[in-house]
């Protein structure tokens, strides 16, 4: 196991419902290591911590608090999910149309669907950039 290295966190979402968008970008605080030949990084945020994995070219984020769930990432893969919400438990479907690592740049960008019961609930894109402290 690698050293854990002290980053600032840029998140970046766009999410669209019907013709309205929102964008969101947060700076927070995390940590970045190496283990079993998986990048991961964890934050926390709004009560929620959040472990992101990645190996190869999947994706797995894993959120634990006032939103907890496990959404996996996988180019041109379609996933279903329980998320917990402060609302109560969503099933939920996760249709990945693209997700691009680049451990040089320390920059993950994840484009994807989220569906219930095959209709369209959201279109989504995340970027998280990662600067060592």
């Amino acid at each position: 196991m690698s050293e854990r290295k002290k980053v600032t966190v840029v998140l970046s979402t766009s999410q669209k419902v019907g013709d309205q968008r929102e964008q969101e970008r947060t700076e927070l605080e995390g940590e970045l290591f190496e283990k079993e030949s998986s990048t991961h990084l964890l934050y926390s945020e709004s009560n929620t911590k959040t472990h992101i994995r990645i190996s190869g070219d999947t994706v797995h984020v894993h959120r634990l608090g006032e939103l907890s769930g496990d959404l996996w990432f996988v180019d041109g893969d379609e996933r279903d999910t329980r998320y917990e919400t402060p609302y109560g438990r969503m099933m939920l479907t996760i249709k990945t149309h693209k997700v691009d690592w680049d451990a040089k740049r320390m920059r993950l960008y994840i484009r994807y669907n989220i569906l219930t019961d095959g209709q369209l609930i959201s279109m989504n894109e995340m970027t998280v950039e990662m600067k060592e402290r």
